[in-house]
């Protein structure tokens, strides 16, 4: 199992959706660096490429989003997640349906699970 930590939650996908494209793709290459950073300071330096995985994501938030909007926040995430090897592909066919908990308080962060399936 793969556990990542990342110190900003992921963004609301209302946040994103009017933006201009140069904007969009910041935030794209922002969360591939977030995960780029956070797969090397775990040293895992040859990524597991798993064909079938399990995902799960924890969102730590100061408010709780709806359902679609949190699903659609993790995009980017879930892309670097294939950038950097973790999974083959983001497809139902390889991850499944993610598991998304959501967590209201004062601690700002994403965690994510990956495990084979």
């Amino acid at each position: 199992m793969i556990v990542l930590i990342i110190d900003i939650p992921t963004p609301s996908i209302n946040l994103i959706l009017g933006q201009r494209w140069q904007l969009k793709r910041k935030e794209r290459m922002k969360w591939h660096w977030l995960v780029k950073a956070e797969v090397r300071r775990q040293q895992i330096w040859i990524p597991p490429r798993w064909t079938r995985a399990k995902v799960k994501i924890e969102r730590y938030g100061g408010r709780m989003l709806d359902a679609d909007n949190f699903r659609a926040g993790t995009k980017f995430l879930m892309d670097s997640l294939v950038i950097e090897g973790i999974i083959t592909d983001d497809k139902p066919e390889v991850i499944g349906e993610p598991e998304l908990i959501q967590h209201v308080g004062k601690a700002r962060k994403t965690v994510v699970y990956v495990e084979a399936a």
